[in-house]
């Protein structure tokens, strides 16, 4: 492998319960939602404005860009910019 290698840090306590919370609160939102108005990824949407940058901000910038990454990457640029 040419080129070196990435360091890896092992995450607190405290990231690791918020990254729990997190997919926890995902979950909850999907199947509730998806119980009362047939539509989960609304709860999931929602879940993502309340962890993300526009509400509490509680998710790392590094991991809202990973999960915008897998799921739309062109919302990972729009972030990026702001």
């Amino acid at each position: 492998m040419a080129g070196g290698f990435v360091q890896y840090h092992e995450p607190s306590i405290v990231q690791i319960l918020v990254i729990i919370s997190f997919f926890l609160f995902l979950s909850l939102a999907e199947w509730l939602l998806a119980r009362i108005i047939r539509a989960g990824i609304i709860g999931q949407i929602a879940v993502g404005i309340i962890y993300g940058k526009p509400l509490a901000d509680i998710l790392e910038l590094e991991w809202q860009h990973t999960f915008i990454a897998l799921g739309v990457p062109e919302l990972d640029r729009e972030i990026s910019r702001a």
